[in-house]
């Protein structure tokens, strides 16, 4: 990683950045935005496939074979559902989010530590996901008009349960917290959470270079279990400077309670892509040739119903991206603001780029980045440390 030092423009500080990382920067920038798409088409051509098999409709008879009971059979067809769905998707998820992570230098993780984390994370996953389906399929028994519309509160609730869980239930599975080593970086973290009234205790440090190189830090859990974590290779890396611009950049996620407000965003977006699904299910099961799945209750047609939430949330990249976007541009006033640290902000942003290519057009800006790009930020910053006082 290049050194950088402060400047007195954003050009002065883009152009630090050596050609050699630009250019891979761009590289792998530019190929993340095609993975948006082609793990969509990957995701909406392994369904199909799954509805062809007809395994769903044969699991759900045999679920069914001592009577019905729906609330069981919705439960155990979800299951089998995300066990078939994780176990085709394999070799793209090893190629997009292990092998390339290796080749651009973005993550030392083997392929077998990769595998063993993408399982279990997979068995959290398909319980979670099973649950919030099994009510869903409830509601459109229950209320078979308006169950897209009673679908909000149901998944705002599991995704707010999801959230309040992670930190205490399946992050620590991941990764090893502690807390701060005594010294100069745990007080200067120390002073800036005991000015946001965070408890010291709720600043912790893990080994996320075991996954990645990325220089990050990351806001987890809410309510009572709300923590701000910082990864080791930020720790190992970091100057003062730099340290407090990116930990007041999370303090300011953690104060704003951005995740509440994602997760009730978030929420209403899968109303509307249920609200979708409600009205194109059963057309889409005749145009595909399974019209006996066109009842939206049967949870053997589960692909159907992912095909077209896969679908809408493609269409909806820009809306989701806009949308974290927002919170950061927050989390990055909020850091300046209070760490008072642009040119650490500057820096720490320079360090990032080797995932992110630093100057985007307007356009691809707008569609794929759910972070401001680095110009954008580095200018916030530049133009904070011009203000007088």
């Amino acid at each position: 990683m290049p050194q950088f030092h402060p400047a007195d423009s954003t050009d002065a500080y883009l152009a630090q950045i050596p050609p050699d990382v630009l250019q891979r920067a761009i590289d792998y920038t530019h190929g993340s935005h095609w993975l948006v798409l082609f793990s969509a088409l990957v995701g909406i051509l392994i369904n199909v496939v799954v509805l062809r098999l007809r395994l769903l409709e044969r699991w759900r008879a045999r679920c069914e074979r001592h009577g019905p009971r729906p609330w069981r059979t919705a439960l155990l067809v979800s299951l089998v559902f995300y066990g078939l769905v994780w176990l085709l998707d394999l070799p793209w998820a090893l190629y997009a989010r292990w092998w390339r992570e290796v080749r651009y230098g973005l993550s030392p993780q083997s392929a077998g530590a990769w595998l063993a984390e993408s399982a279990l994370s997979a068995v959290f996953s398909a319980v979670l996901l099973s649950v919030l389906l099994m009510l869903l399929y409830a509601l459109m028994r229950r209320a078979p008009r308006t169950w897209w519309l009673w679908s909000g509160a149901v998944t705002s609730a599991m995704i707010i349960f999801i959230v309040v869980i992670s930190p205490v239930v399946l992050e620590p599975v991941f990764n090893h917290y502690q807390p701060l080593a005594a010294g100069p970086q745990r007080a200067a973290i120390a002073a800036m959470a005991a000015e946001a009234g965070i408890p010291p205790q709720r600043i912790l440090a893990y080994d996320g270079s075991k996954q990645s190189a990325n220089y990050t830090a990351n806001v987890a859990g809410m309510f009572g279990s709300a923590r701000i974590a910082v990864s080791d290779a930020l720790l190992n890396q970091a100057g003062t400077a730099e340290l407090r611009a990116v930990v007041g950049h999370e303090i300011g996620h953690y104060v704003l309670h951005h995740a509440l407000l994602q997760a009730l965003l978030y929420s209403v977006l899968l109303t509307g892509a249920f609200l979708i699904v409600h009205l194109a299910y059963a057309p889409l099961a005749r145009r595909l040739g399974v019209p006996q799945l066109a009842r939206l209750a049967d949870p053997a047609g589960l692909p159907l119903l992912a095909i077209i939430v896969t679908a809408v949330f493609l269409l909806l990249t820009p809306v989701t991206n806009g949308m974290g976007r927002y919170v950061e541009n927050q989390a990055d006033q909020y850091s300046l603001a209070h760490a008072r640290e642009p040119d650490g902000m500057a820096i720490a942003l320079l360090r990032t780029v080797d995932y992110r290519a630093p100057a985007p057009g307007a356009l691809e800006e707008w569609l794929f980045y759910d972070h401001p790009s680095i110009a954008r930020r580095i200018q916030r910053a530049v133009d904070w440390k011009r203000q007088p006082g």
